[in-house]
């Protein structure tokens, strides 16, 4: 059970790491008073991938060292799970303070 609970924990890590990583490269955005990781309205086009297996490629060196370890596929599977993680008009909390 233990060895299960170290691999959830890492993947949860990792996505944490790629909804951030999505940010910083302009998909995501991140609400600055909740913390909350929105947005999912961009393309994942050719261009984005390109660009972001270059980053992967760039192993410790990159923006991105976390995934140098990663197989291509598993890499491209956790972008793809955290930008639809994260997919939303805005932040959740602050939507709820405009209703309430």
């Amino acid at each position: 059970m233990g060895g299960m609970k170290d691999l959830m924990i890492e993947h949860q890590e990792n996505l944490a790491a790629a909804a951030s990583y999505l940010v910083t490269k302009g998909h995501l955005d991140h609400c600055e008073y909740h913390g909350e990781i929105f947005g999912g309205g961009w393309t994942l086009d050719d261009d984005f991938w390109r660009s972001v297996m270059a980053d992967r490629k760039r192993g410790n060196n990159g923006p991105i060292p976390w995934a140098a370890s990663m197989e291509a596929r598993e890499f491209t599977d956790l972008i793809k799970r955290a930008y639809e993680d994260h997919a939303g008009d805005g932040c959740g909390y602050c939507a709820k303070n405009l209703r309430d």
